[in-house]
């Protein structure tokens, strides 16, 4: 969650120098120069020129604006001084309108993005602002360092869909930036980061359900476990095997570090109602190392809590998250997503 709030006020009459001037297009360096104006108290400013940025932009690129700003305003940026922006004004309800909107992409989940049509440079600010708000500070850093960094966007399902078989509908991105400034975004939108009812022991009998044997943990005392998912936030990832069907074509997979088992209290949810869905009314547990990023198969996600990929996209997000094999460690983010 992103603290940073900033109040309605118009800007002075006399202005003060901007930061710097911002190339267009460069959605960085504009959402830095917002977030100073807004440090400085120049808030018609700030605004005026954020709203300049969105215009004509893809609706990706515009709440991905929104999510820049607020994380440099949460992170309490320095703002340099040079000469720039002189006479853009906005008005007070401009100004709160885009200070809401600022707040809420701090604060709030993203919309599934559309990114037909961006380039690459435009999807890697779209998902790496993404991994600013709702990302810790290791995937911040490791994504600075030219890590590739893992993002996962989860729409939510009951784990009854699909007959219990799981669907394909979220999405799985794995992103970097090179030293030198070129970016490089992978879409796997054929993933799933939810379990199917097919391993839930509570719906053994449930009609339509096509039932393959119980996993989970037994929250409730009963003696059935409850099935188990991985909640929002990061996890750190290192490489093992998996039983991938053959038409995945490798037996890579991801688990967590002992590092984040370690500190991953309260970080499964579990389905201990047994409606099929996960939310605040279930119970939460530890992390542990069976919660993996694997493939699944081509009709049924084969997910009784990890995180699974379309096996015909396997070997490219295997080819995308090993890259030239020099790292060992990969950071997960994981959030749920919202309707626009």
């Amino acid at each position: 969650m992103n603290p940073f709030s900033v109040s309605v006020q118009a800007s002075p009459s006399v202005h003060a120098a901007a930061p710097f001037s911002a190339a267009p297009g460069d959605n960085v360096a504009t959402a830095t120069q917002v977030a100073a104006l807004f440090q400085q108290g120049r808030q018609g400013e700030a605004t005026a020129l954020l709203t300049q940025a969105k215009q004509g932009q893809p609706q990706a690129i515009q709440e991905a604006l929104d999510r820049m700003v607020s994380s440099r305003l949460g992170a309490s940026l320095a703002t340099p001084s040079s000469p720039g922006l002189q006479g853009l004004h906005a008005s007070p309800a401009e100004i709160g309108n885009a200070i809401r909107q600022i707040n809420e992409a701090g604060n709030g989940r993203p919309a599934m993005p559309d990114t037909e049509g961006l380039s690459t440079a435009q999807k890697f600010d779209v998902y790496s602002s993404i991994v600013e708000i709702r990302g810790d500070q290791a995937a911040r850093d490791a994504l600075d360092g030219g890590d590739r960094v893992i993002l996962g966007l989860r729409n939510e399902n009951s784990s009854l869909a699909n007959r219990g078989r799981g669907l394909y509908d979220d999405r799985i991105v794995v992103l970097s930036k090179d030293a030198d400034g070129t970016t490089h975004v992978q879409e796997f939108d054929r993933s799933s980061t939810e379990p199917t009812a097919q391993y839930d022991a509570n719906q053994k009998k449930t009609d339509g359900i096509a039932f393959r044997r119980g996993e989970g943990q037994d929250v409730t005392g009963d003696g059935i476990p409850e099935l188990g998912r991985l909640g929002e936030g990061t996890v750190a990832m290192l490489q093992t095997t998996h039983k991938n069907p053959s038409s995945a074509g490798s037996s890579f997979s991801l688990r967590p570090t002992q590092a984040a088992v370690a500190a991953g209290t309260d970080r499964i949810e579990r389905d201990s109602n047994h409606d099929g869905t996960f939310d605040a009314d279930d119970v939460r547990t530890d992390l542990n190392d069976t919660f993996k990023i694997h493939s699944g198969s081509r009709t049924n996600t084969d997910s009784a809590g990890c995180t699974t990929i379309h096996p015909d996209d396997y070997s490219d997000f295997v080819s995308a998250v090993r890259g030239d094999g020099t790292q060992d460690r990969w950071q997960y983010v994981l959030t749920a997503t919202t309707a626009h």
